[in-house]
């Protein structure tokens, strides 16, 4: 990796970062830009977890679901916005049916 991709990818993760300050204020648009952005990563990591596509599938909309009401009023999210995706979905996709 060098020093330019390792800006690129800071540069990304803060955009993906303002995205959901800008969600948390009620700005759905920004969300909408968020999902669009994250959710093929997102649905990569479901994926490998669950080995299982339908299962991926049906768990990725609860995920941003949460993202969505956990977002609502915050002024950052808790970590980087993709750490803090990922690990919504490893939660979801490891948890007890």
């Amino acid at each position: 990796m060098t020093m330019t991709d390792t800006a690129t990818r800071d540069s990304r993760e803060q955009d993906l970062d303002a995205l959901l300050v800008r969600a948390a204020s009620g700005d759905c648009d920004a969300f909408v830009e968020f999902y669009d952005a994250t959710s093929p990563r997102i649905y990569a990591v479901l994926l490998s977890l669950t080995g299982v596509a339908a299962r991926a599938d049906a768990l990725l909309e609860g995920i941003y679901v949460e993202a969505w009401e956990r977002m609502r009023g915050r002024s950052a999210p808790p970590c980087p916005g993709m750490e803090w995706m990922s690990a919504i979905a490893h939660r979801h996709a490891t948890a007890p049916r």
